[in-house]
């Protein structure tokens, strides 16, 4: 999936429906991923070491990750779609990251540090393209008050998965 990710990702994909491909193909890497963080997590021994498995679970992290800022970039390129899609999409990705850090947290903390990193890039993010926004005259209200909230959504996300991060050491 991570190849064809790879060659899904380029210029000629980038219009009309072909640029939902780089999505699929991310997202499908992230699903395959998900196997193999499953089987870490539970056949743990002396001999193989949950921490021999450490950069296949932060490149399940990224990959989620990265699923959702591509959905929410190819949602954003569509020209049919409306300004209030476009930020149910960002809210709805936002939500999503950390649900997922939060249910996955506990017993894989770096997976929730890794969509911790993640969505607080984004927030950092958000804050470049509010002031693009604030610039530009021509942008509509919704967008800029949606970029508001998914800027705190991020943040608020961010510092969820960090805490859940930690529970494991709690107990």
């Amino acid at each position: 999936m991570q190849s064809l990710w790879c060659a899904s990702f380029r210029p000629k994909y980038s219009e009309g429906w072909n640029k939902w491909v780089s999505v699929a193909m991310l997202g499908g890497t992230a699903y395959s991923l998900s196997f193999i963080h499953a089987i870490a997590m539970t056949t743990s021994t002396p001999l193989v070491p949950w921490w021999y498995f450490l950069p296949l679970t932060v490149h399940f992290g990224w990959t989620t990750a990265a699923t959702l800022v591509n959905l929410n970039g190819s949602v954003a390129m569509e020209p049919s779609m409306s300004d209030a899609t476009i930020v149910a999409v960002g809210h709805g990705s936002a939500l999503a990251a950390t649900a997922l850090g939060l249910a996955l947290g506990p017993s894989s903390p770096a997976y929730a540090l890794t969509l911790a990193w993640a969505l607080a890039a984004c927030a950092d993010g958000m804050t470049k393209r509010l002031n693009d926004l604030t610039s530009q005259q021509n942008q509509s209200q919704s967008l800029k008050s949606g970029a508001k909230v998914q800027r705190l959504l991020c943040w608020a996300g961010s510092a969820l998965c960090a805490g859940a991060s930690i529970v494991p050491f709690l107990v």
